[in-house]
C-alpha cells in the first residue's frame, strides 16, 4: 500500500550551411508508416542567443511548452529503432521504452527533395536562415527535460511495454532482461548529480527509485544553482523512412546547429 502511494506521488510530481543525405524511395509508403511521429534523440547542441543577463527564469520562459511522452520502439537486427503505436513485446524481440518529460520550444528546418536515378530521393536540408525553399518543414523540439530509458529483450511470452512498473515485474519474473538509463537533458549541476541514481538492472525497486529521482530533479530545474542549457531533444518525423531518415536528421542538426533566441 505504501509503495502504491509512493509511486502515485512520484507520478504526480513528474507530471506537474547545408547537408545532403538520402531518404528511402518508399517515402509515404504504408509499409513504413510506423516510422512516422515523435522520435526522442540523445541531446544535440543548441546556440542560445540573448542580450543582457541570462538567468534560469529567462531560459525557462523561452521554453513555453511542457509535455510527457512515452515512446515504444522495436530494435531491428541491424540496430535501428522503429517507433510506433505498439505497446506489446513478444518473445525473441528487443525493444526500447522511453519516458520523456520535456519543457521545450518547437523550431523547424526545411527539407528539399529532388529526384535521382533508381527511384531514390536526395534530401537537401537548410536551417531557418537558408535561402532554399523547402518542400517539407520538419518540427524540431528544443528544450530541457528528463528521460528514463529501458532497453529490454523479451525471453518468455508477451510483455506490456506501456507500463514501466509492468516491465519491472516482468524482469523479476525473468520474462525480460535489459538495462535502465536515467538521463537529464540540458539540466546539470552539483545538486543534480547527487540525485541521479545508478541502476544496475531493471526491477520494481530501480524503476521506483528512478521515477522518484526524476521528480526531485524536476523540482530543482528553476533553482539558481541548477545549470540550464537547451538542447535538441527530439524530432517529429513526417517523412517516414525510419532509422535512415532519423540519422539524416541527426547529421544535419549537427552540421547546421539550431538556435534559440531569448528576448
Amino acid at each position: 500500500m505504501k509503495v502504491g502511494i509512493l509511486l502515485s506521488g512520484a507520478f504526480a510530481v513528474l507530471l506537474a550551411g547545408c547537408a545532403t543525405w538520402n531518404v528511402p524511395s518508399t517515402l509515404g509508403d504504408p509499409r513504413t508508416a510506423q516510422s512516422y511521429g515523435y522520435h526522442p534523440m540523445d541531446p544535440l547542441p543548441v546556440d542560445v542567443k540573448y542580450d543582457g543577463t541570462l538567468t534560469n527564469a529567462r531560459l525557462m520562459r523561452a521554453l513555453p511548452d511542457e509535455t510527457m511522452r512515452l515512446a515504444v520502439g522495436e530494435i531491428s537486427g541491424g540496430g535501428g529503432i522503429t517507433y510506433g503505436p505498439a505497446t506489446a513485446g513478444y518473445k525473441g524481440r528487443s525493444y526500447v521504452v522511453v519516458l520523456d518529460y520535456i519543457k521545450f520550444n518547437t523550431k523547424s528546418f526545411g527539407v528539399k527533395l529532388s529526384s535521382e536515378p533508381r527511384g531514390r530521393k536526395a534530401t537537401l536540408l537548410r536551417g531557418a536562415n537558408g535561402s532554399i525553399v523547402p518542400d517539407v518543414i520538419v518540427p524540431v523540439y528544443v528544450g530541457v527535460g528528463l528521460r528514463l530509458t529501458a532497453n529490454v529483450t523479451v525471453h518468455e511470452g508477451s510483455v506490456n511495454l506501456g507500463s514501466l512498473f509492468g516491465l519491472g515485474l516482468a524482469a523479476e519474473a525473468k520474462q525480460i532482461s535489459g538495462t535502465l538509463v536515467v538521463q537529464t537533458l540540458g539540466v546539470s549541476g552539483e545538486s543534480i548529480s547527487t540525485i541521479i541514481p545508478m541502476p544496475a538492472e531493471i526491477n520494481s525497486s530501480t524503476i521506483q527509485n528512478a521515477i522518484l529521482a526524476l521528480g526531485a530533479i524536476k523540482a530543482k530545474m528553476y533553482e539558481t544553482d541548477t545549470d540550464i542549457a537547451p538542447r535538441v531533444v527530439g524530432v517529429y518525423n513526417n517523412l517516414g523512412g525510419g532509422t535512415e531518415t532519423i540519422n539524416g536528421f541527426i547529421s544535419s542538426l549537427l552540421q547546421e546547429q539550431q538556435f534559440l533566441i531569448i528576448k
